[in-house]
């Protein structure tokens, strides 16, 4: 995630690449599905890989640990806020700070079957905080876990 620092910041239609990350789960059998508030168009300065990298990890966790994901998008005063739901578990309130930790599992047996290696919510995070954004974990409302990004206009 680092090593995305050094690519170009460009305008990018957020709304565009939250659809490429879903299409691209789809193709895989995945039920993603995209909530727009109807906005417009959502752009703002990013690195679009490196953006796009951190949107796929978040949804790839959803489809992993949940039978569905949901990837919702909507300006809020001054930012644009994009949620990740999934039906799974969720994550326990307590343990939430622990999963951004580089290679931290809450899945212990460390067999790559049951989960990836941990790098997943740790590279989000840098990926978001190096838009100058934030990400928080939280309840989902129809159970399981939301993502919550906001990101500066």
């Amino acid at each position: 995630a680092r090593g995305d620092e050094s690519e170009a910041t460009v305008d990018a239609d957020l709304g565009e690449l939250v659809e490429e990350v879903a299409a691209q789960a789809r193709r895989t059998g995945a039920d993603v599905r995209v909530k727009s508030a109807g906005t417009g168009a959502l752009v703002l300065q990013m690195r679009r890989a490196g953006m796009k990298r951190a949107l796929a990890n978040l949804v790839a966790n959803a489809i992993a640990y949940g039978t569905r994901a949901e990837i919702a998008t909507r300006r809020v005063g001054g930012n644009i806020e994009i949620t990740v739901d999934d039906d799974g578990p969720g994550i326990p309130a307590d343990r939430r700070e622990d999963v951004f930790r580089p290679f931290f599992r809450l899945e212990e047996s460390r067999n790559r079957e049951t989960g990836g290696v941990g790098l997943g919510l740790s590279i989000a995070r840098d990926v978001i905080h190096g838009h100058g954004g934030s990400i928080a974990l939280e309840d989902a409302p129809a159970g399981g876990l939301r993502v919550r990004i906001r990101l500066p206009l």
